[in-house]
């Protein structure tokens, strides 16, 4: 049985740093999207954001040392999530980098020149007791999605969710079945589509049983007021310095 991160019920399990919106006016919004995972004694960034300095900047105004990421996941190898990438490598030259396996042979060497580790993610595994990735799913750009796994449920992180996201959820629900999806959240990439076509993905988070939403990046505001309208109290309105604890999944 996979070992569930369980801190304290107010402890923040996840920290969003960059996104296309803030919840905070001492920080600033950019095109992309970068959080923080809390997995006991271990800080795991999940991608890095559009902007070096924008990332910069808000780690210092979150009281996060670039320096003290143990371990870095890349959702896919789009600008807008590997921006920032440099101000990790720089603060911690042996950092464990795991990337899909489609990232570019330029991409990976360039990388391993500041000494980061490169770990190639093909297919579904638990990195660290309670973290796990979906593997690299294909669809308009390959990307792997990270989840968490703890005692208020499954937390689902996309970047892009370029595979479509009720796919990503089907996904998790898979590797660890017994677990419900307590929370999805990042971007669901749903920019494009239609009023009707999001309200069934809606419909199809429900069926799914995921019971927090938190729709953000490129996402689309159509998308963020119907996942609202819908979910009520349990949509969780995600940008730059929002903090989810255990609490916030009752």
């Amino acid at each position: 049985m996979p070992t569930k991160n369980a801190p304290s019920n107010d402890a923040p399990l996840i920290t969003v740093i960059c996104d296309n919106y803030t919840t905070r006016d001492d920080l600033e919004a950019s095109w992309g999207f970068a959080c923080l995972i809390a997995l006991g004694d271990k800080n795991i960034l999940f991608d890095t954001g559009s902007d070096g300095p924008v990332l910069r900047h808000n780690m210092e105004i979150l009281d996060i040392d670039p320096g003290s990421i143990d371990l870095l996941m890349i959702s896919h190898q789009h600008w807008d999530h590997v921006g920032g990438i440099y101000e990790i490598s720089s603060a911690r030259r042996d950092l464990p980098v795991y990337v899909p396996h489609s990232f570019s042979v330029h991409f990976q060497d360039d990388m391993k020149r500041y000494g980061a580790n490169i770990i190639d993610i093909d297919r579904a595994h638990e990195i660290l007791p309670g973290l796990f990735t979906t593997g690299e799913m294909q669809g308009l750009m390959p990307e792997q999605s990270a989840l968490l796994r703890t005692d208020a449920g499954t937390i689902v992180m996309t970047g892009c969710a370029h595979p479509g996201i009720v796919r990503i959820v089907e996904a998790a629900k898979k590797i660890l079945p017994e677990d419900e999806i307590a929370l999805v959240m990042g971007g669901f990439h749903l920019l494009d589509d239609s009023d009707r076509k999001i309200l069934e993905i809606i419909g199809q988070f429900k069926s799914l049983g995921v019971r927090y939403a938190a729709a953000s990046h490129c996402s689309g505001e159509i998308a963020r007021e119907l996942f609202a309208r819908e979910y009520k109290d349990h949509f969780i309105a995600l940008g730059a310095g929002t903090a989810i604890s255990r609490a916030d999944l009752k």
